[in-house]
């Protein structure tokens, strides 16, 4: 018996020194919609390296950018079943499938990629929705709030009667109906050819997609209404038996290069906004402040949402209340440190 658990002890100590690349390398496939070229693709391509080099290279990433693997709307479900082992995608691309998440495009007056990621993060771990329980989620990363893109100047809620503004639906559709509008649901990439050929009139989005999707060409003037602006938290999920197989040590280290990175992208994500506005506006697009009694008039007439919201995801069994009343309060907090 001695002389068994001696020769135990020196396989595990035999197995403990042997160099990383005789140890087993896991291979992962890495889903994600923004296109390759664009500047948080890269940076999600540098959270694999680090990882893979964190890892002394056990644990390899290959980033699929631009839905080349899985569809934008299917990523979510492509990461529980497999077919990816990681993807990143937004909530919004899928109305319902992420009931209590839905809280957060709720018009919060969110400002920012950087303070929609950290309230979204924050949420995920007081509320833990049970929508995501069935991966695991590494990080949640948010574009800054989408604001009204349009071909014709929007100063006040007359000028939105009758407008048709593509959106992806659910949250935003009733925010558009509410304020007058016409939401029209249009993918991301036949959004483009409706704006051109004058089949939608605007749109809701965030200010980088004047940039990375080309609106801008079309689109010459912003409506900046953050009482009236919506998000759609992103997520940076991984396929859970996966992640269970992963050593824990190499969790731990995905652990720690994901809160570091869900920071560095939303500021990055706040930078490209910067940029964006200031490359437009150099060629003649305006960005259109409205004035306090129009930006009331705005939070006024989207405040029935917030009860929408409540007696919905309430007859569900989901703590809407509680989830609204977070959430609120967190972003008014955040605004007051300002």
């Amino acid at each position: 018996m001695r002389k068994f658990i001696l020769h135990l002890i020196c396989i595990l100590l035999t197995l403990a020194a042997a160099p990383a690349d005789e140890r087993k390398t896991v291979k992962l496939e890495f889903s994600s919609l923004l296109p390759g070229h664009d500047t948080l693709s890269l940076t999600l391509e540098e959270w694999c390296r680090e990882i893979e080099k964190r890892t002394e290279g056990q644990v390899k990433i290959n980033f699929y950018p631009g839905g080349i693997l899985t569809p934008a709307s299917q990523t979510f479900d492509s990461v529980i079943t497999g077919i990816a082992d990681i993807g990143f995608g937004p909530t919004g691309f899928t109305p319902g499938r992420f009931p209590l998440t839905e809280v957060m495009e709720q018009p919060l007056g969110i400002e920012s990629a950087y303070m929609m990621t950290l309230l979204a993060n924050d949420f995920f771990r007081t509320f833990k929705p049970k929508e995501f329980k069935q991966v695991k989620v590494l990080f949640l990363l948010s574009a800054s709030p989408g604001l009204l893109h349009t071909r014709r100047p929007v100063r006040g809620l007359e000028d939105l009667k009758g407008l048709k503004v593509r959106c992806l639906g659910g949250t935003a559709a009733r925010m558009l109906s509410t304020l007058g509008a016409i939401p029209v649901v249009i993918s991301t990439g036949d959004t483009y050819d409706a704006l051109r050929k004058g089949i939608v009139d605007g749109v809701v989005a965030a200010w980088d997609s004047l940039e990375t999707l080309k609106w801008g060409e079309i689109l010459h003037y912003t409506t900046v209404s953050y009482a009236a602006a919506i998000s759609s938290p992103g997520f940076v999920v991984m396929n859970q038996a996966r992640w269970d197989n992963l050593y824990p040590q190499h969790q731990a280290i995905f652990e720690d290069i994901s809160v570091e990175y869900a920071e560095k992208l939303s500021k990055l994500w706040d930078e490209k906004d910067r940029r964006t506005i200031k490359k437009w506006a150099a060629i003649g697009h305006e960005s259109i402040f409205l004035s306090p009694e129009e930006e009331a008039r705005w939070k006024r007439a989207v405040q029935p949402l917030y009860q929408i919201y409540i007696n919905e995801k309430s007859s569900q069994g989901l703590p809407a209340f509680e989830a609204l009343k977070y959430c609120r309060a967190w972003v008014q907090k955040s605004l007051l440190r300002q």
